[in-house]
């Protein structure tokens, strides 16, 4: 099964961000926008996992997350790999917790390194997708709205636990399914 690790957004998120994607979306660019049901910030990308491999990451993180504290995380600016002037990705920084993030994911990639999964390639960047540029079409003008867009931020929201998702591909886009959900340690 496709499987992945992430942080969920709180619904308060998620209309900001699909407000945000109406706004850069009028530019009339050729991009993918991430629906609001599929926002994450992902620790992991699994890629193919077994029954096995799944059983043993659903240990693992469970430790881990038993041992880890509740934080608050917050959201920044926006961004584009690899570049605001040649857009690929949009995504959104991380701000307030983005260090607690990055240590979750590092702790993970070692975890999981150890059970046959891929390792991933590149550094781990503390970030939210919200789109995919799939043309050049209206790059222009995308790139302009970028540029010039007024964003607020929704506050910073509790992560109270992290969830293990698979995702099914097929012609309409992914589903995600939740498979696990693993709580963080509440502070006393």
């Amino acid at each position: 099964m496709r499987a992945f690790l992430a942080i969920d957004l709180p619904e308060v998120a998620r209309e900001k961000i699909a407000a945000l994607q109406r706004e850069l979306a009028s530019s009339g660019a050729d991009v993918k926008w991430v629906g609001p049901d599929h926002l994450h910030v992902t620790l992991k990308f699994l890629d193919e996992i077994s029954d096995a491999q799944r059983q043993a990451i659903e240990e693992r993180v469970g430790q881990l997350a038993g041992c880890e504290a509740a934080f608050r995380l917050g959201l920044e600016r926006i961004g584009a790999f690899p570049s605001i002037a040649a857009p690929r990705v949009i995504w959104i920084g991380l701000a307030e917790g983005a260090e607690r993030v990055a240590h979750l994911a590092q702790w993970i990639e070692q975890e999981v390194v150890t059970l046959q999964v891929r390792k991933e390639e590149r550094p781990f960047a503390a970030h939210l997708t919200i789109g995919r540029v799939r043309s050049a079409r209206h790059r222009p003008m995308l790139v302009q709205r970028l540029r010039e867009v007024s964003w607020q931020p929704p506050a910073a929201w509790p992560v109270t636990l992290l969830t293990l998702y698979q995702s099914v591909l097929s012609s309409s886009g992914p589903h995600h399914t939740v498979l696990a959900t693993f709580p963080l340690q509440m502070s006393r």
